[in-house]
């Protein structure tokens, strides 16, 4: 079998620079403990966290290693399984490897529902619209108090950050959907093009306000944020952090709701954040906010999963995704995503045997 490993921490030359990455060959592991289950990888999708992962930093997950292959969601089939709960030939969902196979305990494996066969085109949709993905913009936004949401008697308006990733696609679409007036902010007019054709009410680009250092001018963020929604801002939808929630705050209503889903912003600069110099209007708008992690919450996906089926069936959202063929291929799906390439979800198909899905 191959796996990616990580020759060492990416410095400030990534993702230009990929060269941080060895694709090298293993021995299919055999030596199964109790509860294991020997996974043969279909698919793998390419996350900014990710980019967190591969600092060293502990996160939700164990700190990944120089040297160790890398990790990533992805979905694939039960080839082993010393678990009473697991079947050879079950499909599955987790946090797997860059990798032909990978080992997993059961506890850490979610089984899928609705799909029978890895030869399904919709598998890979659960590392999408149908997985933790969708499964946090809609149990996200579900978050939101009853008095920030829109009725026919009071409209609101929900902004969405990075409103053309994977996530905050979804997440807009369903705000759209439930009757907001919908504010995507991205980086770039291609991306603000591609949230306009999602249904968005209006979408703010961070780029036309950089500076001569390139770093976003905040007051004149909140300018542009404040043009697109007029009547000011009841929710927010936030997978970016710093420079651009903190443009935000300013342009929001009081009593407004935030649901803190990512921080992308500084998943180059961890070591590095800026903080927020309006935090000050937490206190003078009682603005709230809710921090949200979904990863390994298996009901959530159980639970979420019908809603969002309606959802897709019903075409009230669109999912995007852009697929990636073979292992040796993960590095120019990581360089798609942290250069900011992507619209939608990314994801790499590593079985020969499986589909490469078009939709």
């Amino acid at each position: 079998m191959r796996g990616v490993t990580l020759r060492r921490y990416p410095d400030e030359s990534f993702p230009k620079n990929i060269d941080f990455f060895d694709l090298k060959d293993f021995p299919i592991p055999t030596n199964l403990k109790d509860n294991d289950l020997l996974i043969k990888v279909c698919y793998v999708s390419i996350d900014p966290v990710m980019r967190v992962w591969f600092s060293g930093a502990k996160t939700y997950i164990d700190t990944v290693h120089q040297g160790q292959i890398i990790p990533a969601f992805g979905c694939g089939v039960v080839a082993e399984s010393k678990s009473k709960r697991f079947n050879k030939g079950d499909l599955v969902l987790g946090a797997l490897d860059c990798a032909d196979y990978c080992v997993r305990s059961a506890n850490a494996i979610f089984k899928l529902p609705a799909i029978k066969s890895k030869h399904d085109p919709n598998l890979p949709l659960f590392l999408s619209v149908y997985g933790v993905t969708g499964i946090t913009a809609l149990k996200g936004l579900h978050q939101i108090p009853k008095e920030n949401l829109p009725t026919k008697e009071s409209k609101k308006t929900l902004v969405v950050s990075s409103a053309a990733g994977s996530t905050g696609s979804f997440a807009l679409q369903i705000g759209k959907y439930w009757g907001y007036r919908t504010v995507g902010i991205v980086s770039s007019r291609d991306k603000k093009d591609f949230v306009l054709s999602l249904g968005a009410d209006a979408c703010v680009c961070y780029n036309d306000t950089l500076d001569s250092n390139g770093i976003v001018d905040t007051d004149k963020l909140t300018k542009l944020i404040k043009q697109a929604a007029p009547e000011g801002i009841d929710a927010m939808y936030d997978n970016s952090g710093e420079e651009v929630l903190d443009a935000v705050l300013p342009a929001m209503n009081k009593g407004a709701f935030i649901v803190l889903c990512g921080a992308t912003a500084t998943y180059y600069t961890w070591k590095n954040r800026g903080g927020l110099k309006n935090l000050a209007h937490f206190i003078t708008k009682q603005i709230k906010a809710e921090g949200i992690l979904y990863f390994g919450q298996k009901n959530a996906i159980i639970e979420s999963f019908k809603e969002m089926n309606e959802l897709v069936t019903g075409k009230h959202i669109q999912h995007k995704e852009e697929f990636i063929n073979g292992l040796e291929n993960v590095t120019i799906g990581l360089q798609k995503v942290f250069m900011g390439k992507n619209l939608g979800r990314v994801i790499v198909k590593l079985d020969n045997e499986v589909p490469l899905p078009k939709f």
